[in-house]
């Protein structure tokens, strides 16, 4: 048989730790600051620490495959210049670069760097572009036989809703000037999109017989509505170095830049 002495004092004891812990929980309870997105600490649902649930979504690890430079060229410009342009493509089907960085660099036959352009574009995912730069001038006269373009910083993204825009060239030929000296190219873009277009980037390649990139120009088109076409014209006042066989137009629009979008007003 317990001694009731034993059983009291057990029982006054218990009590006693049961109080002090619940008054513990209380005073922790009304003094405990409430989570926070930024108190370093997994709570309130978070899927990780201030990240998730309530707060602003977890950076993904994010894989991507680098942008893969499929050519790059130089051509002769207007008044002892020099235009570059290199075609890139992007391997990553869900991803695209909203901000890609990149330089020319011009070098001369004993590879000396006479000319730079530094620069930053987009490409969208599963997509290949042309990236165009004009005019460049090469230090102290020298001619440059070799270009090189060096992919800088990117910042990868996925693609909103709208998806790749749409953009259809018609029309497209090249002309050459009645003197002989350069010519001009011209055609139609149209917006096949349901959605207006406040900036689309046109950047024209013409190529000689044997497939060499001879010309290079670019132009923009500004507030394009959907389903609008607009006439481009692009000239070179200048001789180029051979007969033009070929005219390429590529046509871009930066849909990841939301203000770049509109729908029409119905």
């Amino acid at each position: 048989m317990q001694n009731p002495t034993i059983v009291k004092r057990v029982v006054i004891i218990s009590l006693f730790i049961l109080l002090f812990s619940l008054t513990g929980y209380i005073i922790y309870f009304i003094t405990a600051p409430e989570p926070t997105c930024f108190d370093k600490k997994q709570n309130q649902a978070e899927k990780g620490i201030d990240c998730g649930g309530t707060c602003q979504p977890c950076k993904e690890d994010i894989q991507t495959q680098d942008i893969v430079i499929k050519e790059v060229a130089v051509a002769l410009g207007g008044n002892n210049t020099y235009d570059v342009v290199a075609k890139i493509a992007n391997p990553n089907n869900t991803l695209g670069a909203s901000v890609l960085q990149y330089t020319f660099i011009l070098k001369d036959a004993a590879e000396n760097v006479i000319a730079t352009k530094e620069g930053t574009t987009f490409i969208l995912p599963a997509d290949s572009k042309y990236v165009p730069e004009l005019g460049l001038q090469a230090e102290n006269g020298a001619v440059p036989t070799k270009v090189e373009l060096v992919v800088g910083e990117i910042k990868w993204e996925k693609l909103n809703d709208t998806g790749k825009p749409q953009i259809g060239v018609y029309n497209k030929n090249f002309s050459e000037s009645a003197t002989g000296n350069g010519g001009e190219a011209r055609g139609v873009i149209r917006n096949e999109n349901s959605y207006n277009l406040n900036k689309i980037f046109v950047t024209i390649i013409l190529r000689s017989e044997n497939g060499d990139i001879i010309g290079i120009n670019k132009t923009e088109k500004n507030t394009v509505r959907a389903k609008e076409e607009r006439d481009f014209v692009l000239t070179w006042p200048y001789a180029l170095t051979a007969s033009v066989q070929n005219i390429e137009v590529d046509t871009e629009s930066n849909v990841f830049d939301p203000q770049n979008f509109s729908f029409p007003v119905r």
